[in-house]
């Protein structure tokens, strides 16, 4: 087993509600000045798929396609500007899940190579790097990677594939640790990576599909779970 891939939301991150709305709000008065549709820019869902590529993730047009359609129309270069406003810094240090940096410094131990793949609507790979600089994993993450700047969201395998080539790992050798059976579980079991599911109480097991190679409720219970496939 060379490298461990973890999801963000849920999984290493716990958030309700809209903790970084006026973060976000405050970024684009700072770049725009005050905009009447800015707040119901935040609430409202951009994402426009096509049926046949429903991951496929274009968010500039998106937010180009949103504003137009409330009368204001931006440049390219003024879109991209938003959609840096919306990647406004955030401390993720509050919001860790419980066992989540012990988890991660275990896999680091290790030897595993450790990456961070997200969807995330707004936020590139450096700027989410930027977001866990500020917590006490920062040493142990070596990858992060984001929807918005692979251009595909998770189930696509593009997710998955640009997580193993950074960890210069086979999918034999990988192991995806997630929330969401359809977008962790399902997408990385379809290239091969083993998954480990964190369990949220809600869900029956009789409802599980597809099944992952293991089940935990807690992440301060992987490393239990991972050492024999290291030993393997």
């Amino acid at each position: 087993m060379r490298a461990a891939l973890f999801d963000v939301g849920g999984t290493l991150l716990e958030i309700h509600g809209s903790p970084w709305r006026p973060l976000v709000l405050e970024a684009i008065r700072r770049e725009f000045g005050a905009r009447p549709w800015a707040e119901a820019l935040y609430d409202a869902d951009i994402r426009r798929p096509a049926p046949d590529d429903p991951y496929r993730q274009e968010t500039n047009r998106w937010l180009s396609e949103w504003l137009k359609a409330n009368g204001e129309e931006l440049g390219e270069a003024d879109v991209e500007r938003l959609r840096g406003a919306f990647a406004a810094p955030i401390d993720y240090g509050p919001y860790l899940c419980e066992g989540a940096t012990a988890a991660l410094h275990w896999c680091k131990a290790r030897g595993l190579t450790v990456v961070l793949i997200t969807n995330m609507l707004s936020t590139g790979d450096a700027e989410a790097w930027r977001n866990w600089r500020r917590t006490e994993a920062a040493d142990v993450i070596d990858h992060v990677v984001t929807s918005y700047s692979v251009g595909w969201a998770k189930p696509h395998p593009a997710m998955f594939e640009r997580a193993l080539a950074l960890a210069g790992a086979p999918a034999s050798e990988a192991f995806m640790v997630g929330d969401d059976l359809d977008v962790d579980i399902a997408g990385a079991g379809a290239l091969g990576i083993r998954t480990v599911w964190k369990r949220s109480t809600d869900i029956g097991l009789a409802d599980v599909k597809p099944w992952p190679d293991a089940v935990i409720t807690s992440l301060t219970e992987l490393p239990a779970v991972v050492e024999p496939w290291i030993r393997a």
